[in-house]
């Protein structure tokens, strides 16, 4: 199996670097690796000529994690690989990462895999997070159960792009990533796309990322910003467009972001919550291969 990588990276050349270091000494070698360098400053070029191996895509603009994905999948397609793995640039691969993913596919061969994801390791524990269930009819989205990882192989609806292994096959069919989305949500989207068009999401626990996250990244930190505004809007589109619960379930995520904003005691804050409500209903979901229009859209209040 021919097996292509994506890093998505802007402005963190230290970890990028960490990263394309753990790929390339991968026991099951990896075809390609494609950088989306996402209009990063000087230091991370700098970086990735120390990498000649390394496939690199520059954007003229940041496109976000959700644009950088997009355009990183059309771009290793052209690698024509069986596999593509998508990593953010804090993502570091356990040495047997793909060999472990590899392996576990002859044990799946009765199904119709769409993709393979692996433990995310944060701050020395499980991110159980980055790996859950989805249920249209409650838009409840539980995580795989940490005992559930004793497990050789665990069917999820949806999966991060933390270690997210994407079958080219479904690919072809589905699309790429929904560029728009341009940060949050857009993993969960394409997961669920998967699911819908019938290729199924398996978590294998013994394949392992550890996820260098800052500890400050969480939603319900302030000030109320951009990565909540897209977390929300995103969300409430995703959960409009592949949930059958009445509209009165979306209360939850609006809540919980209404409360954060609220804790800011400032007006801006508020208005950009009031924003990501209103254009959740804006926002375009589609199966196109189509990578552009994914310019980043503004969140100030009008």
């Amino acid at each position: 199996m021919n097996v292509a990588a994506v890093v998505v990276t802007h402005n963190r050349p230290q970890l990028l670097a960490e990263a394309l270091r753990a790929l390339s000494t991968q026991t099951y070698a990896l075809q390609s690796i494609v950088v989306v360098d996402n209009a990063s400053g000087p230091a991370t070029p700098q970086v990735l000529q120390g990498f000649d191996h390394v496939d690199v895509l520059r954007l003229d603009e940041n496109l976000g994690g959700a644009g950088g994905f997009a355009a990183g999948v059309d771009r290793a397609m052209q690698h024509d690989p069986d596999w593509i793995l998508l990593l953010d640039d804090d993502a570091i691969a356990a040495p047997d990462l793909v060999a472990q993913l590899m392996a576990a596919l002859p044990e799946l061969r009765a199904q119709r895999v769409g993709a393979l994801c692996t433990a995310v390791v944060e701050f020395g524990q499980l991110a159980l997070m980055h790996r859950r269930f989805f249920d249209p009819k409650t838009l409840r989205e539980p995580p795989v159960a940490s005992e559930s990882y004793a497990k050789p192989l665990v069917k999820v609806d949806t999966g991060s792009f933390v270690g997210f292994l994407v079958n080219a096959e479904s690919v072809r069919e589905v699309g790429v990533p929904n560029a728009s989305f341009f940060l949050a949500y857009d993993d969960t989207e394409y997961s669920l796309r998967l699911g819908k068009a019938g290729w199924s999401i398996w978590l294998v626990p013994k394949a392992s990322v550890t996820h260098l996250r800052g500890a400050k990244g969480r939603l319900r930190d302030g000030p109320y910003g951009l990565k909540h505004y897209y977390n929300l809007r995103n969300q409430l589109a995703v959960f409009r467009h592949y949930g059958s619960a009445p509209g009165w379930r979306l209360w939850r995520p609006i809540l919980s972001h209404g409360l954060v904003a609220a804790k800011d005691l400032r007006f801006a804050s508020l208005c950009t919550w009031g924003k990501a409500l209103r254009d959740s209903r804006r926002v375009r979901i589609t199966s196109a291969q189509d990578v552009s229009g994914s310019r980043r859209p503004t969140a100030r209040c009008k």
